[in-house]
């Protein structure tokens, strides 16, 4: 048997393949966390053989970051390759969602508030707790949508940051028991593909800069 469909003599596979593939050709982000366990047992036992798969059938790129506990798969649909997934079906995160993450790791893990954990606590502390770079992230976020800069206030920044976390759940960034969240592993990825960004966010912001985030 060709090394790229050995993962199918895998005991699991019947159950649990269409399930991974489903997910990460959605953009999920799969770890080990205990509504994902079986779905990242099948993946790290079965690594090679699913990459190759990848790469010979659809010539897209299944990678892996993190070590030990903090392992996580995923679909690279931002690689150089990005093989027979059509354009539509290809998952990107929109921009204006990448710049609430920007904001989300900085309040963390630059800032240090750790104990940040909830959609509510994380929209307050946008308007209230960032008063410098207010102006510079409501411009940003108006860029990044299109909208005029006039009719980006409170109200439409709220939004954004409760679609953006919704959208974090479903890829696996963050996962939510009840209104309390919990950031994954999975979430550095996005220092990994901007870090030049964040780690010159608030430059970036106060100097108006508009780049392409992807």
């Amino acid at each position: 048997m060709k090394e790229s469909l050995k993962f199918l003599m895998h005991e699991d596979a019947p159950k649990l393949f269409s399930k991974i593939d489903y997910a990460l050709k959605n953009g999920m982000h799969i770890q080990d966390h205990r509504y994902q366990a079986q779905l990242f047992g099948f993946i790290n036992e079965s690594f090679q053989s699913l990459k190759l798969y990848y790469e010979e059938y659809f010539g897209i790129v299944l990678d892996q970051g993190g070590e030990t506990v903090e392992k996580y798969f995923f679909i690279d649909f931002m690689a150089q390759s990005r093989g027979g997934i059509p354009e539509d079906n290809r998952y990107f995160l929109p921009n204006e969602f990448v710049i609430v993450g920007f904001l989300l790791y900085k309040i963390i893990y630059i800032d240090g508030y750790i104990e940040l954990n909830t959609v509510r606590r994380f929209q307050q502390m946008v308007r209230l707790d960032y008063e410098e770079l207010k102006p510079g992230i409501y411009r940003t976020l108006a860029k990044a949508r299109r909208d005029k800069n006039t009719r980006m206030d409170d109200e439409r920044v709220d939004k954004i940051i409760a679609d953006a976390m919704d959208e974090f759940h479903k890829i696996g960034w963050v996962v939510f028991e009840g209104e309390i969240f919990d950031v994954m592993p999975s979430f550095q990825r996005l220092v990994k593909v901007y870090g030049d960004y964040i780690n010159d966010i608030e430059l970036w912001l106060t100097e108006e800069k508009d780049e392409k985030l992807s």
